[in-house]
């Protein structure tokens, strides 16, 4: 398979939206898609942990919580 990158990773330009994101895999997929040069929304059900999950840099996520803190 012929890769295609440049140095702004897989995804420059690209917009992701990735649920269940306040933990585990989805946090994980949403930090990855961020490396690659993606810009992410991330949701959850709750907005608390959601917040604190969302350390990726300023200007490349978007959280969404369900409404519950």
């Amino acid at each position: 398979m012929s890769e295609n990158h440049t140095d702004q990773g897989r995804f420059p330009g690209r917009v992701a939206v990735v649920t269940g994101a306040s933990r585990g895999i989805g946090l994980a997929v949403a930090e990855r898609l961020v490396a690659e040069g993606a810009r992410v929304c991330v949701t959850a059900r709750k907005t608390g942990p959601l917040e604190e999950a969302a350390t990726l840099p300023a200007g490349s996520v978007v959280t969404v919580g369900g409404g519950t803190a």
